[in-house]
């Protein structure tokens, strides 16, 4: 059994990449962590070396659809022994060298949410998941975190938190997740600042 330390930059960082390091790294049966820091992502990953390389493989070859892979680097360290394989916090300890990540337009499957009347999400415009949605235009600092956007303001709802926790879901640990009861609601109001009644849209 070996251990090895994985750092990638580039647009690292609000794609999904955690999730999806932590989905391929249950596959192979591999532990281990996986965080944001100011550079992009950190992974330190413990299992047999054939295994590791298949992880680092698929992981460079074929990572999340929204992500732009930088200077990955590989690095065997001392044998670390871990319980499982974990999301865990974002580490910020130097400086900031990082590749901003752009806001994304909403991706197919949103679309069918908002557009599926038997959906929570049925007509909510902020539908989001961690392969569309905003990312630089709600982002207060590094790392990308919720607790480092505007998102922080609205604090998920008991729905929202059974998709953000379900590594089956496509909302898993999305950091802009919201819907309409925990959700930025949309006013329209005149020119004077009085709120304009809304028609439900059937």
């Amino acid at each position: 059994m070996q251990t090895y330390k994985i750092s990638i930059s580039g647009q690292v960082q609000g794609v999904g990449f955690r999730p999806f390091v932590y989905g391929l790294a249950k596959s192979l049966s591999l532990t281990g962590t996986v965080s944001n820091n100011e550079e992009g992502v950190i992974i330190y990953i413990s299992g047999f070396e054939t295994t590791i390389r298949n992880f680092y493989k698929k992981l460079i070859e074929n990572p999340p659809p929204v992500s732009k892979i930088k200077s990955p680097k590989i690095t065997q360290i001392d044998f670390l022994e871990f319980a499982d394989f974990n999301i865990i916090p974002s580490n910020k300890n130097g400086q900031l060298n990082l590749s901003l990540t752009p806001d994304f337009a909403i991706c197919d499957d949103c679309k069918k949410d908002i557009q599926n009347p038997e959906n929570r999400r049925f007509n909510y415009p902020f539908a989001t998941c961690v392969n569309c949605g905003p990312r630089w235009a709600i982002t207060r600092t590094f790392p990308f975190e919720r607790n480092h956007t505007s998102i922080h303001d609205f604090p998920m709802c008991a729905e929202c938190e059974k998709e953000y926790s379900n590594p089956a879901d496509r909302r898993f640990h999305s950091q802009t997740n919201t819907c309409p009861t925990c959700g930025i609601e949309l006013i329209l109001s005149d020119n004077l600042g009085n709120i304009v009644p809304s028609t439900p849209q059937n």
